[in-house]
């Protein structure tokens, strides 16, 4: 079948015009045409592009093809998660391998969005149109809308996010162009979309929750309340995880809360009865032993076993686990980093350091991000990145025990004592036992001989002794 699209018409009386079927999949502007001037082909692919934006913001604004409107509210049970609606990808291409590359964005960005954002997925790319569905469809709170640009020896890709009631276009996220040659779904640009797109849409569905006060805590907000380093509200936050653990059993549960059990050792937060050590180490195993533990659950629980139990042989299979199954999550990636690190592995570090910092960069705790960065810079010896890293974080984060204790080493070895020493007074206003005893005891869990002398003399300079 062919169509024929007059732009001038549509130019004039405007897009909206434009039959709902043919925009799904809009012709090429002059296909068929092929002039042997490379001015011409530069100038045709321009308008291609600008052709096919203008369709894509158009049809933004009015209702999907293939959407199914609901036909009863939610089940109670479901309420407690948003739903996101997947819509089929509209690819601009004929080849088969931007298909696949088209399908496994998708795919990931759904994981993603489960993982981070306890969300529910309802993947109209199956469902479209199947009148059956109509009383299962999950009433989504969002739709996702991707599309794959071919523009002859490269690629672009975009991610559209609309609203439930209207379809609104609510923003993009795209990338490109990708040269053809190198477009795969773990080139770092698709990864950086995928993990920009899941930041930005866990985000957005957080402040509009709408299960009620006995939802389950998800996984972004834990995060991000963790990283507010209230101590006061790290115990209601555990209250809230393990309510979430008995009522769903979902895996991310034991995960967070063996996570919450680091702030134990590395943020100075004094809370429980439990011992620290056996309670982790439950918590870990849970998680390794459940088959539908996700990447973000493996990476959680990963720095856990060796942040807390030093077992960095099950961390560090659990981190590859976890990064295998959520390439895009620039948690996993900072965490691996962390791994790297404590065992004196810095070339690896700052590869899966820079990987965080590039798809984190929407994360509402990208500054631990910076912080991990400092960290390294700091065991390599670099100590102007390391200061000037740790103090930005401490700018905005005055209380971050890793930032505080790396920061006050860094600054004893540029000789700058007393700025090193009030670092170490705030760090025992919340800790008043925090001594050089730390790296001794392998609370810091650097394993390398020359690291931890490095550790060991700045602290001693900075007067904790």
């Amino acid at each position: 079948a062919t169509a024929d699209v007059d732009l001038l018409t549509l130019l004039r009386d405007g897009f909206l015009t434009l039959d709902p079927e043919i925009a799904a999949d809009p012709p090429e502007m002059l296909e068929g045409i092929d002039v042997p001037a490379e001015e011409f082909e530069d100038w045709l692919r321009e308008q291609r592009l600008l052709w096919r934006e203008r369709i894509d913001e158009a049809m933004a604004s009015r209702p999907q093809v293939g959407v199914l409107t609901p036909s009863r509210s939610p089940e109670p049970q479901q309420a407690l998660h948003p739903v996101v609606g997947l819509l089929p990808p509209v690819i601009h291409s004929r080849c088969a391998r931007h298909l696949y590359l088209a399908e496994a964005l998708v795919d990931r960005i759904a994981d993603g969005l489960r993982d981070y954002a306890g969300a529910r997925i309802f993947d109209y790319r199956e469902r479209a149109g199947d009148e059956r569905d109509a009383e299962v469809t999950d009433n989504p709170d969002l739709y996702l809308r991707f599309r794959l640009y071919d523009l002859g020896d490269s690629i672009s890709l975009r991610v559209l996010v609309m609203s439930r009631s209207t379809t609104e276009l609510l923003w993009f996220s795209e990338c490109g162009p990708i040269p053809t040659d190198l477009a795969c779904d773990e080139h770092g640009e698709v990864l950086n979309l995928s993990g920009e797109v899941v930041e930005r849409v866990a985000a957005w569905l957080e402040t509009r929750r709408s299960g009620g006060p006995d939802s389950p805590v998800t996984p972004f907000h834990a995060l991000t309340s963790m990283f507010q380093l209230d101590h006061t509200a790290l115990d209601q936050l555990r209250a809230d995880l393990e309510q979430g653990w008995t009522r769903t059993g979902a895996p991310i549960y034991p995960a967070l809360l063996a996570y919450l059990n680091t702030f134990r050792v590395g943020e100075h937060w004094q809370s429980g009865s439990a011992t620290l050590e056996e309670e982790t180490r439950v918590l870990v195993a849970r998680v390794r032993g459940d088959a539908t533990s996700g990447g973000l659950s493996l990476g959680l629980a990963g720095h856990a076993a060796g942040y807390v139990l030093h077992d960095h042989h099950n961390a560090g299979d659990m981190l590859d686990r976890a990064l295998r199954l959520a390439p895009q999550s620039a948690f996993c990636w900072d965490h691996m980093a962390l791994h790297c690190v404590y065992g004196g592995r810095y070339d690896q570090a700052r590869i899966a350091s820079r990987n965080a910092l590039r798809i984190g960069a929407f994360s509402p705790i990208a500054f631990t991000m910076q912080t991990t960065r400092s960290m390294i810079a700091t065991l390599q010896g670099d100590f102007s990145t390391a200061t000037e890293l740790g103090s930005r974080v401490l700018a905005h984060r005055p209380t971050f025990g890793a930032a505080l204790r790396y920061t006050s080493i860094g600054l004893a070895h540029r000789g700058e004592i007393a700025a090193a020493e009030d670092c170490v007074r705030r760090i025992r206003q919340m800790d008043p036992a925090f001594s050089v005893a730390w790296v001794r005891e392998d609370r810091m869990a650097v394993q390398d001989a020359r690291a931890k002398a490095i550790l060991t003399e700045g602290l001693m300079k900075a007067g904790a002794v």
